[in-house]
C-alpha cells in the first residue's frame, strides 16, 4: 500500500518513487497520479507520469483535478497550472 497522500488542500506528503508503487493505491484508494492531480502539484504529477513503470490503466487524474479545483479557494489557480500537464496526459494516454 502506498503512503503517498494529500495532507491538506493542495499539498501532498511528497512523492518518493523509492517508497511508493507508481501504480499502487493508498489507504483512500487513490493512485499517485490522482493524488498529485487533486493537489495540483505539477512537479509531482510530471514525475509520476514520466516514471518508466507508470500505467494509466484505471487512473482518473482529470476527475481528481476537478475535485481539487472545487474543494477550496485556491483550487482554480492550481488547476490552471496543472492544465497543460493534464492536456499532455490526455494526448499521450487517452
Amino acid at each position: 500500500m502506498n503512503h503517498y497522500q494529500l495532507i491538506t488542500h493542495g499539498q501532498t506528503n511528497g512523492w518518493d518513487a523509492s517508497t511508493n508503487d507508481v501504480n499502487g493505491k493508498n489507504f483512500y484508494g487513490m493512485r499517485p497520479v490522482e493524488v498529485a492531480a487533486q493537489a495540483g502539484d505539477v512537479d509531482e504529477f510530471a514525475a509520476i507520469v514520466s516514471h518508466p513503470e507508470f500505467s494509466p490503466l484505471g487512473a482518473r487524474p482529470h476527475m481528481f483535478a476537478e475535485v481539487g479545483r472545487i474543494s477550496d479557494g485556491y483550487g482554480d489557480a492550481s488547476f490552471k497550472r496543472l492544465k497543460p500537464a493534464l492536456d499532455a496526459y490526455k494526448a499521450r494516454f487517452l
